[in-house]
């Protein structure tokens, strides 16, 4: 009998899965539509419980809180939850209903989950403006169709921002005070402790915890009998260690962070707190915009400045400089993936590869044209599986599974400033040529760690 081989294998796998995909997209999309149904359906039980609370006697308003609370109740001891998870489910079934009708209507037809509806819907919940709620549905709805919910929560608190009345610095003094930790029980002796924080805060703990856990493990490898802890485990073991045996330090706005933390800020938002524009709000990558003074603070004693480049509209990195010139190149394909190009995933880059999307060995150039941030996984998935990838302009990846399906992934600073999403970059223009545009900063205690450079 003839051996089969790896390829046979390969393309026989991906017949056999084609049918499958088609009724798991199927089914998903059937999941999808029933939980807007079910959504629409708490919104209307909401409607009831005010219906029956605006007949209620208005001068007892002890009562007023009852109806919501028995219609909550009702639901709840038949579907065997929390009446008070009910409740909760029920205004925001309300809100959706009546403040977001176009991420609603999407939700219905399937084109987007649930998860999806919680990223818009928090992010724009700051929005008083109707009309100005229209504008952000619209802005976000055509993303949101095409990319994973992680990956809409930074755009949509951009494209948020656009749309609001208030600045992220008066939201942010607000937001501030609601820091706190807590902790909540688990079983079998186990407890979990939740912290509140700043969004720079929490984005340089964990960089930290996760260096120093990486850095733990790569230690006990070495040793006759290795500790097997997951990273997860090491990084909670030591952050217990840290907040145990460390005195605290104090800082108004960033206290300790030695981790990397990269921040883009335009140069009005250095110079003052008068640039009232949101396209000159700072962000923080991966996160969206963060106010101004924490920007400052995490700029002012960087050992570098990067002037990064982009096209006004759509936001695409078109030139990347800096004041001590070295590995140009990496600067810039960090600058524009922000983070691993697989559709849907956002491993940090510290995390992940640089690849030639075309092998070097089959004359593949190194340059930003050829080249994409890949994590192990799906870098390890390109090369052993029949996934195939080829790179067009503007570092846009598209992507072919064995099954012969195509996704398109887009470097997310390209839609990060776009109000089009179909709106294509101009060529670069003269590099010697730079208008005033956005700073980007790195705050370490040492050098930002490297890309790890694969043979391919």
């Amino acid at each position: 009998m003839a051996q089969i081989t790896p390829t046979d294998a390969a393309a026989a796998a991906s017949v056999r899965l084609a049918p499958i995909l088609d009724e798991l997209d199927s089914v998903q999309r059937s999941i999808t539509m029933l939980e807007a149904k079910r959504s629409e359906l708490l919104a209307q039980a909401r409607d009831v419980a005010t219906d029956w609370a605006s007949a209620l006697d208005r001068s007892r308003s002890s009562e007023a809180e009852l109806p919501y609370r028995s219609i909550a109740a009702e639901i709840a001891t038949a579907w065997r939850v929390s009446d008070r998870t009910i409740q909760q489910r029920m205004e925001t079934a309300h809100t959706l209903k009546e403040r977001f009708p176009l991420i609603l209507r999407a939700w219905k037809l399937g084109r987007i989950t649930a998860a999806h509806v919680r990223v818009i819907v928090d992010a724009g919940a700051h929005i008083d403006s109707g009309e100005m709620r229209g504008a952000y549905e619209e802005s976000v709805i055509d993303y949101a169709e095409r990319e994973s919910a992680s990956r809409l929560a930074p755009i949509a608190r951009r494209r948020a921002q656009w749309h609001c009345e208030q600045t992220i610095a008066e939201r942010h003094r607000a937001a501030r005070r609601t820091r706190g930790v807590t902790t909540r029980s688990l079983e079998d002796g186990m407890a979990e402790l939740n912290a509140v924080l700043p969004a720079p805060l929490a984005a340089g703990i964990y960089d930290r915890l996760s260096t120093m856990a990486r850095e733990v493990t790569r230690a006990e490898a070495a040793l006759p009998a290795p500790d097997r802890r997951t990273i997860d485990q090491v990084r909670a073991d030591v952050l217990s260690d840290m907040l145990l045996g460390s005195e605290p330090t104090a800082h108004p706005c960033t206290p300790g962070i030695r981790a990397t933390v990269s921040v883009t800020v335009p140069v009005l938002a250095l110079l003052s707190d008068s640039a009232s524009d949101p396209l000159d709000d700072p962000q923080l990558a991966g996160y969206g915009p963060i106010d101004p003074e924490t920007a400052r603070h995490l700029a002012a004693d960087v050992p570098g400045v990067e002037r990064i480049m982009t096209h006004p509209i759509t936001g695409a990195v078109l030139a990347v400089d800096r004041y001590r010139p070295s590995e140009d190149l990496r600067r810039h394909l960090r600058s524009r993936d922000l983070h691993c190009r697989f559709p849907g995933c956002r491993m940090s880059l510290d995390r992940c590869d640089i690849d030639h999307t075309r092998d070097a060995q089959f004359d593949g150039p190194t340059d930003s044209a050829n080249l994409a941030h890949l994590c192990r996984r799906h870098h390890t998935l390109k090369h052993h599986t029949p996934w195939q990838v080829t790179q067009s302009g503007a570092g846009e990846l598209t992507w072919r599974s064995p099954t012969g399906k195509v996704y398109t992934d887009r470097p997310t600073s390209t839609v990060t400033f776009s109000l089009d999403p179909e709106c294509d970059p101009p060529p670069p223009p003269n590099p010697i040529s730079y208008p005033a545009g956005a700073f980007a900063f790195a705050r370490s205690s040492a050098d930002p760690p490297r890309q790890n450079d694969a043979p391919f």
